[in-house]
């Protein structure tokens, strides 16, 4: 071989080993960033494994029973003519449900069509109660006793259906309308115990640490908000009645247990990353449908009926997913663990009264996006990841601000019983009804509250915004009106009979239209 032919020889195996090396080279380099950062996290105290986060399993005995239970409730009265407590007539006034002494609702009626007519839903809802009523015992005796759970095994990539999530915020509707009911036939003491079921359903998703379970916990946390209002709207409670409604609300901490559900979040993603890097498909599932990818057959169909995106298809599928799949899938997988551990971080500073509504809202990292090496612009696979997680510390600080002022709500009341009238400061309860005054989560300090001329108060959040605009329940612009709607979120007042009396003529004249 002739020297020029030696050296061509020798420059083709330096550019193959190179074309193998740097490769090898930079995915043994991710791998061991992405290990030594999962070692920092573990010596820090972090739990990186579904083991260690799984909770202790209740007995479920009677878990299968209350679903029949609550399956063989006839739910469309309550869906149709569903009650609603605490409904919003204008910016921080609410209409008292159960005084009305005809609750017009909008009910959509199904025929040959579907149309809403506004009808007085007392005589259909007392008419449910009065068929189902045993059934509802049944339930309620069951909550008492406990072994409902639907805890499962968290190291499977694939959970079971959520079926029983539905059935939880169903049978919190239903427990929530009957409280309502109950107060508007004068059964008052009758509510109390529908309330108690509401917050004992609400405690099952709650024992739970999936994300999923947690959103509905909130939802059915929400829910008997409402009746709660709705009751505590009446007089003739005692201070035992209001005390033990308020342990009912003084229980959860919910941004402790959602740095749980964010924990357990972070130690499945393993698996998901493991299913992205075995196929296309896997990637795809990983990311919700989200990954842009086309398997063979998406760039078959492309080939036959737009060729012009098949270039595109083909470097997607192959070299760049390729390259993801062997080099920078690792950083990914890094990244989304750090994205991880700085909600986690916020949940911990705002359990110690820290505002980080800002540092969620300017975590994004436009720069990611420009310098990836891999799938560049076109997807950043850990912001679709932790999207989610972001909007779902939101809605756990909102859970908890709305669970800390039900709270203050009842506080306020049993602090009229004792003292003929409402304190002109939030710190008078403390010792006497609470640890402390209660927090507004939404920037770390306490809830909002001043005492009105004519005695009664406003209570208020300053809201998503992180700005106090004074206890304004005015809402954003194209909003309609309700407590988490307004610029600051306000408990509302109840309306009057005036406002009422204007309200429902403004509302006749929307359902003739």
């Amino acid at each position: 071989m002739s020297k020029r032919g030696k050296i061509r020889l020798g420059v083709a195996s330096l550019v193959a080993a190179a074309l193998v090396l740097v490769p090898l080279v930079l995915r043994w380099k991710a791998q061991w960033q992405l290990s030594a950062y999962r070692k920092k996290l573990i010596a820090a105290g972090e739990k990186l494994t579904v083991t260690e986060l799984t909770p202790q399993k209740n007995v479920a005995t009677n878990s299968e029973r209350f679903l029949r239970l609550v399956a063989s409730l006839r739910l469309r009265p309550y869906d149709d003519y569903y009650p609603y407590g605490m409904g919003t007539i204008k910016p921080g006034v609410a209409r008292v449900a159960w005084q009305q002494a005809q609750l017009m609702e909008s009910v959509f009626i199904i025929r040959s069509s579907t149309y809403s007519l506004r009808t007085n839903v007392w005589p259909t809802l007392a008419g449910a109660f009065q068929t189902n009523g045993q059934t509802l015992d049944e339930i309620r005796t069951m909550l008492v006793s406990g072994g409902i759970s639907f805890m499962e095994d968290y190291s499977q990539p694939l959970l079971r259906g959520f079926d029983h999530l539905t059935a939880l915020k169903n049978s919190v509707r239903i427990f929530n309308a009957r409280a309502i009911l109950s107060l508007h036939e004068g059964q008052a003491k009758e509510t109390l115990p529908d309330l108690q079921c509401c917050g004992m359903i609400s405690d099952v998703p709650a024992k739970d640490p999936l994300i999923i379970d947690q959103l509905v916990r909130y939802a059915c946390m929400a829910i008997t908000a409402t009746s709660c209002w709705e009751a505590l709207q009446t007089n003739g409670w005692t201070d035992s009645q209001l005390a033990e409604l308020q342990r009912q609300w003084d229980q959860p901490d919910i941004l402790a247990d959602a740095r749980v559900s964010i924990a357990l979040e972070r130690a499945r993603a393993p698996m998901y990353f493991e299913m992205g890097r075995t196929s296309r498909q896997g990637l795809d599932y990983m990311l919700g449908g989200d990954s842009g990818i086309k398997d063979n057959s998406g760039i078959w169909k492309d080939f036959l009926m737009n060729i012009e995106a098949v270039p595109g298809d083909l470097l997607d599928a192959y070299p760049r997913y390729w390259g993801w799949k062997w080099i920078w899938s690792y950083r990914d997988e890094q990244r989304y663990l750090e994205s991880m551990q700085a909600m986690i971080e916020d949940l911990q500073d705002a359990q110690k009264g820290r505002p980080i509504l800002s540092l969620l809202k300017d975590r994004d990292d436009p720069s990611f996006s420009d310098s990836h090496p891999g799938r560049g612009k076109s997807i950043d696979i850990p912001q679709l990841m932790t999207g989610s997680i972001e909007r779902f510390v939101i809605k756990a600080l909102r859970a908890q601000t709305e669970a800390n002022m039900v709270t203050t709500a009842i506080v306020l009341e049993r602090y009229r019983l004792a003292h003929n009238a409402y304190p002109d400061a939030l710190a008078k309860l403390v010792r006497e009804f609470v640890r402390m005054v209660p927090v507004d989560c939404m920037d770390g300090h306490d809830l909002r509250y001043r005492l009105n001329p004519d005695g009664t108060y406003l209570l208020y959040s300053i809201g998503e915004d992180g700005v106090d605009n004074g206890g304004d329940p005015t809402p954003e612009k194209g909003k309609a009106p309700g407590l988490f709607n307004g610029r600051d979120w306000v408990w509302p007042r109840a309306a009057t009979a005036d406002e009422m009396q204007a309200y429902e003529a403004e509302q006749s004249k929307v359902a003739r239209k």
